[in-house]
């Protein structure tokens, strides 16, 4: 899964790359128009389960960041098509907004940007339209004047300067919209890059407050260059010390990877118990037993009979599979068991 990080040049938003990804800031091409690295996204509870079973590898769920150039939004001139075309293909979107320096107006640049998303949407959405109503003329179909009805909604909204993720689709609505790739409906992490000042003082939750009534939109107010010093000490105890003297419990950069990872709609199963790894594995929520044993293989969602399932803290309680098995905690569960976030599955198959 990726996610594209956007904001105005100055906003801290390759600082912000630099410290998520560990590149180094001074030796990276600034020059290029796009940064990609990624992540590894942190779940304290595949620690856990390799203290269990011992085995030779810890696999983590992974995020892609995509870091784009700084853009001209605000300064009378629209975002670049290639730096469009590049959020567009991105599964969700982080907008870094400058909190940090005297001239700052954080609420005034979400505003231009989620303009220049709302513009974008509307130009694809027109055209769409305008196309549609030609082929319309030889003959109406069910499935054109489904579109029809959905761009028509579209459209309205965002006249009327609404963002889509403000509504609510079917699911046969969802897959009519999927080829559009539409900025306003992508999931949005807004991250209010701050002082040290502010993060010293303690603001960051009043700050993150200031967002929350934005519809399927979360906020994390975090000091960008302090998160990039804290990211590049490798010693732990220069970490802990460092830390302590700020007054941070803990990095935020965790979070924030756990938030972009969430974002998308995305919870994580477990597998466990053999020789070679534990590993998380990044499905949608809701998805079924058969669709994650799809996730690990295909062949094990072809041939697949039964899942056995333990929820993580219920396998840490017992200390065992044979434990939890003895206890009852372990069960045997069909393809249309829906999973929750954090069990850990064996699955069975015949191919």
């Amino acid at each position: 899964m990726k996610a594209g990080i956007t904001g105005l040049p100055f906003s801290g938003k390759t600082t912000l790359f630099c410290a998520l990804t560990g590149q180094d800031y001074e030796q990276i091409a600034h020059h290029r128009d796009i940064h990609l690295g990624t992540v590894k996204v942190p779940d304290a509870r595949l620690e856990k389960l390799y203290e269990m079973f011992k085995p030779k590898k810890i696999t983590y769920a992974t995020m892609e960041y995509c870091d784009v150039a700084g853009q001209p939004a605000g300064q009378g001139k629209s975002m670049e098509p290639k730096t469009l075309q590049t959020l567009k293909n991105a599964d969700s979107l982080i907008v870094v907004l400058d909190s940090f320096s005297d001239t700052a107006d954080p609420k005034a640049d979400f505003n231009t940007f989620m303009g220049e998303f709302a513009l974008n949407d509307l130009l694809i959405a027109s055209n769409r339209l305008e196309r549609l109503e030609k082929d319309m003329r030889s003959g109406k179909t069910d499935v054109l004047l489904h579109e029809k009805a959905i761009l028509d909604q579209c459209i309205e909204v965002l006249e009327n300067g609404g963002m889509l993720r403000d509504l609510e689709f079917s699911p046969d609505d969802e897959k009519a919209l999927r080829g559009f790739q539409f900025l306003t409906r992508k999931p949005l992490l807004i991250v209010v890059n701050i002082s040290e000042e502010l993060q010293l003082e303690g603001k960051a939750k009043e700050i993150e407050a200031q967002y929350s009534g934005i519809k399927n939109t979360v906020c994390a107010a975090i000091s960008a260059e302090i998160e990039m010093e804290i990211a590049a000490l490798e010693d732990q105890q220069e970490r802990v010390e460092f830390l302590d003297s700020m007054g941070i419990e803990e990095p935020a950069l965790g979070r924030l990877i756990r938030l972009s990872y969430q974002s998308l709609g995305l919870i994580s199963f477990l597998t466990g118990g053999g020789p070679d790894e534990v590993r998380a594995w990044p499905v949608r929520k809701n998805s079924n037993a058969a669709e994650c044993a799809g996730a690990i293989h295909s062949d094990l969602e072809r041939g697949f009979i039964r899942a056995e399932t333990v929820a993580f803290e219920d396998l840490m309680a017992a200390g065992s599979y044979k434990a939890a098995r003895d206890q009852g905690l372990l069960r045997i569960e069909g393809k249309d068991y829906i999973v929750q976030d954090g069990d850990v599955l064996t699955i069975r198959f015949n191919v």
